[in-house]
């Protein structure tokens, strides 16, 4: 069995609201901090509203231009970026203790003080962005994938829905509403790793993020049970033609529980023996190696806080479509009929287990599995347990969740050349 990480925490609550994680590591060179504020994707008014927040916030705050934020950066031993999921907003920061202060002391100005003063440079410049990407056939293979089985909730929010609802972003003013709701402190959940007394870094946030009176932002009762209710009653397939396309990319996915949901071990197995695992992997054995069909074949697993998203992707010539489907269903099929050996399952577990040790390497990366997970809804005690229920899956465990959830209807995505649609 292979020997896993376990992960030494710990929780606290700070006088400002904020949840703080700190997991020591004394062989770690600099400190690493991922700060988390729940909402993302969820709380737009308006599709990509919380990423474009997310693009302008450090472009420029009441007392330093954008300029003058990045020379003090370069001041410091800080590196310091920020990112928009379907359920977060993420600050990462890593920089040594001796700059602890004056880093926190910036990262607090464009936390509480961001103008959005290039707001319509800046959604041009998304405009541009959006249709450059989803120029690329795979892309719009994608986008349409995800927009279609997600089904208007904004767990669908993807290139061209913010493309479309750009001119409905109109003024600054709706940026503050949400960065106002959303960037307070009480919203923290703060995680660090590396080598600090937590004493320390509970002290400078409760210094630079003081408790705060405004209302938080939150997701409302009636948008996660329409999330958690989604699903497909019957299969259904969008396209797009691309006749300049010499592949044609076809996506497959199926609609998945939670991330804190019983069968989430079994199915992020299932993943790494369908098509996570690489050169291993069946659908790379079969469908690249046996077959020919492919030039790139993949499955992939996410987990969200209210819902989650199973798929295969496949890159092809585009006469070789239909056989490329006739794959998917015959590889799934060996799963829902056929139990995986102890042998395969074990291989499996290596591999998954494996890349987790690996990615766990850093402080920045144990801030950011342990700090994501937290705000996705799983405790500390349920983060841990996540290898320990990994290594407990069983080859009937494996079938009963094909059974359960690839026999279901699923969505199918495609762009290629019109002849083939």
């Amino acid at each position: 069995m292979l020997k896993v990480q376990r992960l030494a925490t710990e929780e606290s609550r700070l006088n400002n609201g904020a949840t703080l994680l700190y997991t020591p590591i004394e062989t770690a060179p600099r400190l690493a901090f991922s700060l988390f504020l729940p909402g993302g994707n969820l709380l737009d008014t308006v599709p990509g509203l919380s990423d474009m927040v997310d693009r302008l916030l450090m472009k420029g705050t009441q007392s330093r231009t954008q300029e003058q934020i990045s020379v003090e950066i370069d001041g410091l031993t800080l590196e310091v970026d920020s990112d928009t999921k379907r359920d977060y907003t993420a600050i990462h920061a890593t920089m040594l203790e001796e700059d602890l202060d004056a880093s926190f002391e910036l990262i607090a100005d464009f936390f509480h003080h961001a103008t959005f003063a290039e707001f319509e440079r800046e959604k041009q410049k998304v405009s541009g962005e959006v249709m450059m990407d989803l120029d690329s056939p795979k892309s719009r293979a994608s986008d349409q994938f995800i927009r279609g089985i997600f089904q208007g909730t904004p767990y669908g929010t993807v290139g061209s829905e913010i493309l479309e609802a750009l001119p409905l972003l109109e003024s600054v003013e709706q940026l503050r509403g949400y960065y106002h709701s959303v960037f307070n402190p009480k919203n923290l959940i703060v995680s660090v790793a590396g080598n600090i007394r937590p004493e320390k870094v509970a002290r400078t946030l409760e210094t630079f993020f003081p408790n705060s009176d405004r209302e938080s932002g939150s997701v409302s009762p009636a948008l996660e049970s329409r999330i958690r209710s989604l699903n497909l009653t019957q299969p259904e397939l969008v396209t797009f033609a691309r006749d300049d396309s010499s592949q044609a990319h076809i996506y497959k996915g199926w609609l998945m529980p939670d991330n804190r949901h019983e069968d989430y071990a079994p199915i992020a197995l299932l993943n790494t023996i369908l098509g996570a695992a690489g050169l291993s992997s069946r659908l790379f054995l079969e469908l690249r190696d046996k077959q020919g069909l492919a030039y790139n074949v993949r499955s992939s697993y996410e987990a969200f806080r209210y819902k989650g998203l199973f798929s295969l992707y496949i890159g092809t010539e585009p006469k070789n479509k239909e056989k490329c489907l006739k794959g998917f269903i015959e590889e799934v099929d060996k799963l829902i009929n056929i139990p995986v050996s102890e042998t395969e399952l074990a291989d499996a577990k290596r591999n998954i287990l494996g890349r987790r040790s690996v990615f766990l390497e850093t402080a920045h990366q144990q801030a950011n599995y342990i700090g994501a997970n937290y705000t996705l809804g799983r405790s500390l005690d349920e983060i841990a347990l996540v290898p320990e229920q990994l290594q407990a899956v069983t080859p009937a465990d494996i079938q009963r969740v094909a059974q359960k959830y690839l026999a279901q209807p699923a969505l199918v995505s495609i762009v290629g050349p019109s002849k083939i649609l």
